[in-house]
């Protein structure tokens, strides 16, 4: 729970307090644009459906062959 909170805290800081700014508008508004794909990749990490990094280890793993 306590992990839960501390991700809201950050959220808040900041994604919203600076999205209150009118220079920020233009940025934040597209909420389609940057904060659903986030959530669909988060669920998908969450699931194991994505390895983080996988293609770097991939990757890094052919060079040492």
């Amino acid at each position: 729970m306590l992990t839960f909170i501390n991700y809201v805290t950050a959220f808040w800081s900041v994604v919203v307090i600076n999205c209150i700014n009118t220079v920020n508008f233009k940025y934040c508004l597209p909420v389609n644009e940057w904060l659903f794909p986030e959530i669909q990749y988060l669920i998908k990490l969450k699931t194991g459906e994505i390895v983080p990094y996988q293609e770097e280890k991939d990757y890094l793993k052919k060079i040492n062959e």
